[in-house]
């Protein structure tokens, strides 16, 4: 009864559109047409910016997600051994944008006709799913746009997929896949020219402007809540400006209007939800090394001279900036030297949770350009339990009651209960100090009859953090996951004094008792980097957390 619980709680929230696309997809399957690809006549100039590490390594040797592998032969393409995420990679083609690949691109035409040869439409496998269609598509045509020196066989490979692909869209799933399906068709169209081009532009462009503004916030943030889905999602949106110049009128003046209008949202939400380092935080499905850097996307704005929005300087007789950003649901407060980054959202779009995790009214922070508190971070996709833990309250800076989570992830990209807020108190400023609290209620969803409820008061020096448990239940415990670089100099069972770059810290709790845990960082796909968490067992019902630092 239970399964069936967690199924319904699931499927409840998914739309009719899905349950429909997916029958369809169950019993109509694309047809493998043979195309032959011709160029478009270019307009404009493409502006070449590469954005990725090298992937390509040699004429067999890749690496992806941190980890390296070998194609000697068709089989590797699909090698049920492999992480289903790594082969998706492998079928990316990523290094063809990658830095330094004017100096590759032998290698990597080599990269294309093997795959050319040991992948046909008919015989499916990973790199005939849309999602790698969708970012290979891309990745050809902008490297072809770049100068690579294509052939007949390519150009017919490209316009084979791009058919194969407007028959498979995934429309049952929608978010961020749909989309960078919608923007390889509009690339594809684009570039190839002839009937099926225009037809392929023409499904493209129908549903791209309601995606953009069904995914991109009011308050520019991606709909999906996840830091790193939002920068690659700013990547698209400037592949696309730059196509629009070399195919003017292709796409139409107004949503090109209307794309760069999002590309200034999306620049400033990507700032405030940005440690001092420059670099994204760690809320859902977020890791560094999947993304470009926010610097190089930074770099291809210039390029296309697109206005990148910046906050407006910080009021010099004011401590903090703070940022509600109301629509995606964070609030980010910046004290020129320590950034706090707090979690008030609701799980994500309720439709599509596969990237979210049971993360609610947690946070992050630095101090100056050292991270200090930091969620744990992605390394991996699949099913099995290092990932449920790496989506788990407890691997992030929030409360964990009765051992369970707040919203109830399951799967891989599965959630069923979730945590909604229902109240939150908006922040109040003063020139010297910052107040806000939030309110969830994702243990009641699954049987505990209490609220959660934290309270964060910052003054130049000091983050006071309140945690209110209204309601009875039999444990609870706080979680302060530290970056790996933080040296903890001395503890008890009541505070701790630590180091973080060029700042001495003091933790101090009341009515808690606190301990120190080992965890694991995990800062890219493929890496998990030891370190430790402060593990607060909370003895009443109101605990609070003191935090001072003092810079050296």
């Amino acid at each position: 009864m239970s399964k069936l619980l967690i199924y319904f709680h699931t499927l409840k929230f998914l739309k009719f559109s899905q349950f429909w696309y997916r029958a369809l997809k169950k019993c109509r399957h694309p047809k493998v047409n043979v195309i032959e690809g011709k160029c478009r006549n270019r307009v404009g100039v493409w502006v070449t910016h590469f954005i990725y590490e090298q992937k390509f390594i040699d004429e067999k040797t890749v690496r992806f997600l941190n980890r390296s592998g070998s194609v000697v032969d068709h089989t590797a393409w699909n090698d049920n051994s492999s992480e289903k995420l790594w082969l998706y990679n492998l079928h990316y083609f990523d290094d063809l944008n990658a830095f330094g690949s004017e100096d590759r691109r032998d290698l990597q035409a080599v990269w294309i006709n093997k795959w050319i040869q040991d992948n046909p439409a008919s015989s499916g496998g990973n790199g005939w799913e849309a999602y790698t269609l969708s970012l290979r598509i891309v990745n050809w045509s902008k490297a072809f746009l770049s100068g690579f020196k294509y052939d007949q066989n390519m150009l017919n490979s490209l316009a084979q997929q791009a058919d194969f692909l407007s028959q498979e869209l995934e429309k049952h799933l929608l978010g961020n896949h749909y989309f960078v399906n919608l923007k390889a068709l509009v690339f594809a169209g684009c570039f190839l020219n002839g009937y099926d081009a225009d037809r392929w532009l023409r499904v493209g462009l129908n549903d791209l402007e309601r995606e953009l503004e069904e995914q991109v916030l009011r308050d520019g943030g991606n709909f999906e809540l996840s830091p790193m889905y939002h920068a690659i999602m700013l990547t698209d949106l400037l592949d696309l400006v730059n196509l629009a110049s070399v195919f003017p009128g292709k796409i139409p003046s107004d949503l090109l209007t209307k794309i760069k209008n999002k590309i200034s949202l999306m620049f400033l939400w990507l700032e405030n939800m940005s440690h001092l380092d420059k670099s994204i935080s760690f809320f859902n499905d977020s890791a560094f090394a999947i993304a470009p850097d926010n610097e190089v996307i930074n770099e291809y704005a210039l390029k296309l001279s697109v206005p990148i929005a910046r906050e407006q300087q910080k009021n010099s007789n004011i401590d903090f900036s703070v940022i509600h950003l109301a629509d995606s649901g964070y609030i980010s407060v910046d004290g020129g030297d320590v950034k706090l980054l707090a979690d008030v959202a609701e799980v994500g779009p309720s439709y599509i949770p596969g990237h979210a995790h049971a993360d609610t009214l947690s946070f992050e922070m630095s101090l100056g350009r050292s991270r200090f508190i930091v969620n744990s971070g992605t390394s991996e996709y699949g099913t099995n339990i290092e990932r449920l833990r790496q989506r788990s309250t407890a691997a992030h800076n929030t409360v964990e009651i009765n051992s369970l989570n707040s919203t109830e992830v399951w799967s891989g990209f599965r959630v069923a209960r979730r945590a909604n807020i229902v109240a939150l108190d908006y922040p109040e400023c003063s020139p010297h100090r910052v107040l806000f609290s939030a309110t969830h209620d994702g243990y009641k969803k699954v049987g505990i009859k209490c609220l959660h409820k934290r309270s964060w008061l910052m003054e130049k020096a000091n983050l006071q953090i309140i945690d209110e448990i209204d309601g009875i239940f039999e444990h609870a415990i706080g979680y302060l996951h530290l970056h790996p670089d933080i040296n903890i100099i001395e503890y008890s069972n009541r505070d701790c004094r630590l180091m973080c770059g060029d700042y001495f810290v003091n933790i101090s709790v009341k009515n808690g008792e606190l301990s120190i845990v080992d965890s694991t960082w995990h800062p890219e796909f493929g890496k998990s980097v030891p370190n430790v968490a402060l593990k607060v067992e909370y003895l009443a019902n109101e605990v609070s957390t003191n935090i001072e630092w003092l810079k050296k």
